[in-house]
């Protein structure tokens, strides 16, 4: 009964409209920003031998900070969905800038979310504003720039979404640093980031081959259209696999049972390579990652499920689409 009034009932068709504001963050893509904030969190404590697992003690400092990266990287999505309008569309993704929103109004938000995300992340600790004012000039300003087109490059496409990571990673270790200085604490920390690295590249070359069709006719020169899908595929395997063997060779335990539970569905995608196999090499991966980090820090979980069940609820009100969704059907 209640499943079905949360489904059917035409009232929540009327609510939806209110979500917009809200929903142009593409909130499903904070599954991946939070997991890389706590990465970053967690190599720090690894390095300063103060990891804490099941730590149930609520931050009210650390939920500021992380309020404060996700108002930036809200900006960075809003800034890339109007510059990615036209690909998003030949892809048939939902689109709420220009369908619901203008962009002009797009750009007031992009702007209002990023002033409060920078004045809280500075208020919290001032050090962790530096890889997040790089991670927003180079995300957010310089791959959304018409004159230097970078996303048209193979390259700059891949390491578009590395940087990403790599700055979110940094902006949770600068942060549990404790005493430890910048340069010392990163420079122990980088073996353990490219272990995370070699795992979110590998399912950010399986969003490539998602976006193949769009990205083609846009004239984008991604990997799989420069060296194929299958090739690809076993790039993104290779990578699972060479964060497997380096985190065991580390003894560093997130890492390997985070590569080791991705390898079978890069495997599928390799020897079936059909499109239920590209989007569960997306899917379940970062389910899986997140599903460690509740085991380090347990109060992810609630941002990661009140998240998940929002957008499940707008998406097929608003657009009527099962997502974000774990389940995947057969061809």
């Amino acid at each position: 009964m209640i499943k079905e009034f949360f489904k059917s009932n035409p009232i929540h068709k009327k609510i939806v409209p209110s979500l917009d504001v809200i929903m142009i963050a593409r909130l499903s893509s904070f599954f991946g920003v939070w997991a890389m904030v706590c990465i970053g969190m967690y190599i720090g404590d690894l390095i300063n031998n103060t990891v804490d697992i099941n730590s149930t003690t609520l931050s009210i400092p650390t939920s500021i900070l992380f309020l404060g990266i996700s108002f930036i990287c809200a900006s960075i999505f809003i800034a890339n969905q109007i510059h990615d309008l036209e690909v998003d569309k030949i892809n048939n993704k939902a689109k709420i800038i220009d369908n619901f929103i203008t962009i002009e109004f797009s750009k007031k938000i992009l702007f209002f979310l990023l002033f409060i995300g920078f004045l809280l992340i500075i208020f919290i600790d001032l050090l962790v504003a530096i890889p997040m004012i790089s991670l927003y000039v180079i995300c957010g300003m310089l791959f959304t720039n018409q004159n230097f087109n970078f996303k048209q490059n193979m390259f700059m496409n891949f390491l578009f979404y590395i940087f990403l990571a790599l700055f979110l990673i940094l902006s949770g270790l600068i942060y549990s640093r404790n005493d430890m200085a910048i340069i010392t604490l990163i420079t122990l920390s980088l073996k353990f980031i490219f272990l995370f690295l070699l795992i979110y590249g590998a399912i950010v070359l399986a969003i490539n081959i998602l976006d193949r069709e769009g990205d083609r006719q846009r004239n984008r020169i991604t990997i799989p259209q420069n060296i194929g899908i299958i090739f690809t595929s076993i790039i993104a395997f290779l990578m699972c696999l060479f964060s497997f063997f380096i985190g065991l060779y580390l003894k560093e335990p997130l890492s390997v049972v985070c590569s080791i539970s991705s390898i079978p569905f890069f495997s599928y995608l390799i020897f079936r390579g059909k499109e239920i196999d590209v989007i569960r090499s997306i899917r379940y991966p970062i389910l899986l990652i997140n599903f460690y980090l509740f085991m380090i820090y347990p109060l992810l979980f609630y941002p990661i499920v009140i998240t998940y069940y929002i957008s499940k609820y707008y998406y097929w009100h608003r657009f009527s689409l099962h997502y974000p969704t774990l389940l995947v059907d057969n061809d």
